[in-house]
């Protein structure tokens, strides 16, 4: 049936035409169809982020690891050196009684009244608590000029000074000595020196010692001399006081060699033994 009206319908178009008249109607040329689609949205510029604001950081300043310090250790000092602590002084009267004694043995000696006079007169506290006294005889003295007023010698201030060493030296000691070596004295930078160390003829200053040992103890020495000692001749003249005397050790006594006599040796008689 639809069929039917569709030819129909293309009859009847072909059979009347239009008047000529009348324009034809121009057909409407439509454009082709297009495709719609909806516009293109307008492209958006893309939105860059803006980065969240840097915040500086303090600079980080990497100093060298420290160094390790190094303690050195203080320098070792040398051990105290501990001397023992001298011994009291003795009492002023122990002092005054050995110098009596000195004097009482100056005056048995029957030579040396003259010096005993001197040392009546000295303060006992003066002399040196080990010491030796060297005391020139009557004979000696007798060439000192004299005081008028006192009848006595007149002594030179350094000239009994002179005469002591500050050690007690028996006269066993004294040979034991070389000759040339020198004695310190309490007048400083004066020495006595010894002159001969023979056991006959020992002489200090060419003094001969006269009378050794004419009193001695634990502590003082007391040898009488044929002249006075003259310090400005033999004493010397040294800057710095001598050091302590060292009193030499004695020669060991040579012991011969023993060879056995009249004795069997080994089941034979010693060719030796006689």
């Amino acid at each position: 049936m639809a069929l039917t009206i569709t030819n129909l319908r293309l009859i009847s178009t072909t059979e009347s035409p239009l008047p000529a008249s009348s324009p034809q109607p121009t057909p409407l040329s439509l454009p082709p169809p297009t495709n719609l689609s909806p516009p293109p949205e307008p492209r958006s510029t893309p939105t860059i982020p803006t980065p969240p604001p840097t915040i500086p950081s303090p600079p980080i300043t990497t100093s060298p690891p420290p160094s390790p310090t190094i303690t050195e250790p203080p320098p070792l000092s040398p051990p105290a050196i501990m001397f023992p602590s001298p011994p009291p002084p003795p009492p002023a009267e122990l002092q005054a009684q050995q110098l009596n004694n000195i004097i009482d043995a100056l005056i048995g000696a029957g030579d040396f009244a003259g010096w005993a006079n001197i040392l009546s007169s000295t303060d006992p506290s003066t002399l040196p608590l080990s010491s030796t006294l060297f005391i020139p005889g009557n004979e000696a003295l007798s060439h000192l000029p004299t005081d008028t007023a006192t009848g006595m010698e007149n002594f030179e201030a350094f000239l009994i000074p002179y005469h002591i060493v500050p050690q007690r030296l028996s006269f066993s000691d004294l040979q034991l000595f070389k000759t040339s070596t020198r004695l310190p004295t309490l007048l400083p930078s004066k020495t006595i020196l010894i002159t001969n160390n023979s056991l006959s003829n020992f002489t200090i200053d060419d003094s001969i010692v006269s009378h050794p040992d004419i009193y001695l103890n634990s502590a003082m020495a007391v040898h009488g001399i044929g002249a006075i000692l003259d310090y400005t001749v033999y004493g010397g003249d040294f800057f710095a006081p001598p050091d302590p005397i060292q009193v030499p050790a004695p020669p060991q006594p040579v012991v011969p060699p023993f060879f056995p006599t009249g004795e069997i040796i080994g089941g034979r008689r010693n060719p030796l033994a006689r």
